[in-house]
């Protein structure tokens, strides 16, 4: 009775292992951050495709927006981020019913970023952070067969705005991206890492009080060699994307003399032609909205953002190239059911709703401080013969330099 549950398992949690090498994201967007981590942003649902509050989120969101961070700023900070997740399964993957807490986390992602002006219209940025993310620890849970997967992408993005007229600016930057990749399945993981690139081209149109902005972003594709045993021939490599996505944002300042700021965002994440991700999400369309009101040197954010559970309902019985692993001296063949362990255990990020609440302060002419919390709101989903309830919290805050 335990022989057989005991083969099948080990190959869920490899293959989640193969999904968490390739991953990296959290909070409310998937596995990718976009802006939600960002010190003025993350207080604002993420916003910031058109009109920006802080130097880090026109470095690595719309880079048409660095043509509003002329001089020369400099920006210091990090986000602490927590993840609440429980896993319960039925017992039909593994053999033995179990329920248990992961155990990854929390984190801290650093916040970054540089502007300065190359002439009246041009404007260069560069940044460093982390694009994506995701871990989940069930070692330890009895009957789990121990799932563990933690990886993080570390981006280092370079970017230019141009500033064409009073109106219209474009922008395009380059990420090129670290991933780390650390899983424990017994003998047939390894620790490995991958690099990749990635573009973004994007633009922005002011007319009067109101800004529309709206940005292309590629890929970003991470090869991990010899990261998982799939057969008695040796270790696989594993090629993951992050999504191609398509983000339109408006922004309008007209209320209260031009003291209350209100922006929205749309962002479409392409997860159905991302490899390895077609096999276990679906696309996602991502709403977020933000308010800030400036009063004196202080200004007070509120932000909210929904995005619909990417876990894909119809899947099959292989993800990416993966259609079997080798365990215990024999090569053991991918299911439906297998594949719905791996996204139960190593891609759940099931939550849909988050709330943010946020604060600036303007030190002095040159010098700002910005804070945020934000809570993504607890929510349960049944994946397979697993239910996963999932919620996250998190806390920011930067300096910004002016000169």
């Amino acid at each position: 009775m335990h022989t057989k549950p005991t083969t099948k398992a080990p190959l869920a949690l490899a293959i989640a292992a193969l999904l968490h090498a390739a991953t990296a994201g959290a909070a409310n967007y998937g596995t990718d951050l976009n802006l939600t981590m960002m010190p003025a942003a993350g207080g604002m649902g993420g916003v910031g495709v058109a009109s920006p509050q802080d130097v880090g989120s026109a470095v690595f969101g719309n880079p048409a927006t660095l043509s509003d961070f002329t001089g020369t700023q400099f920006m210091f900070g990090a986000t602490f981020y927590s993840v609440d997740v429980t896993d319960t399964h039925d017992g039909s993957v593994t053999g033995t019913a179990w329920r248990d807490d992961s155990q990854a986390g929390p984190y801290l992602v650093p916040n970054i970023a540089v502007s300065q002006s190359l002439s009246d219209s041009t404007v260069l940025g560069l940044g460093l952070s982390v694009v994506g993310g995701i871990g989940s620890d069930f070692r330890g849970a009895p009957g789990s067969l121990n799932p563990l997967a933690e990886v993080l992408l570390f981006g280092a993005n370079a970017g230019v705005g141009y500033q064409v007229s009073d109106n219209f600016s474009v922008g395009a930057a380059a990420t090129i991206a670290m991933g780390l990749a650390q899983v424990g399945l017994s003998t047939n993981t390894a620790s490995t890492s991958g690099f990749g690139i990635r573009g973004t081209l994007g633009a922005t149109y002011t007319l009067g009080a109101t800004r529309i902005g709206g940005y292309y972003r590629s890929p970003l594709s991470v090869d991990f060699d010899n990261l998982v045993q799939y057969s008695a021939s040796g270790f696989h490599d594993a090629t993951i994307e992050q999504p191609q996505e398509v983000a339109i944002g408006i922004s309008n300042q007209s209320l209260l003399d031009g003291r209350l700021l209100l922006e929205a965002d749309v962002i479409w994440k392409n997860w159905e032609s991302a490899e390895t991700y077609e096999d276990i999400y679906d696309d996602q369309t991502i709403f977020a909205v933000g308010a800030q009101l400036r009063q004196g040197p202080w200004r007070w954010r509120v932000g909210y953002t929904h995005a619909p559970s990417p876990i894909k309902s119809n899947v099959g019985s292989r993800i990416g190239n993966i259609d079997s692993l080798l365990v215990g001296g024999v090569t053991v063949p991918m299911s439906s059911a297998l594949v719905q362990y791996v996204q139960a255990t190593g891609a759940e990020v099931v939550w849909e709703d988050q709330i943010s609440l946020g604060l600036g302060w303007d030190i002095n002419a040159h010098m700002s401080l910005d804070t945020h919390v934000a809570f993504a709101l607890d929510r349960s989903e049944n994946i397979g013969g697993t239910e996963v309830d999932a919620s996250a919290w998190q806390l920011g805050a930067a300096l910004t330099w002016r000169f």
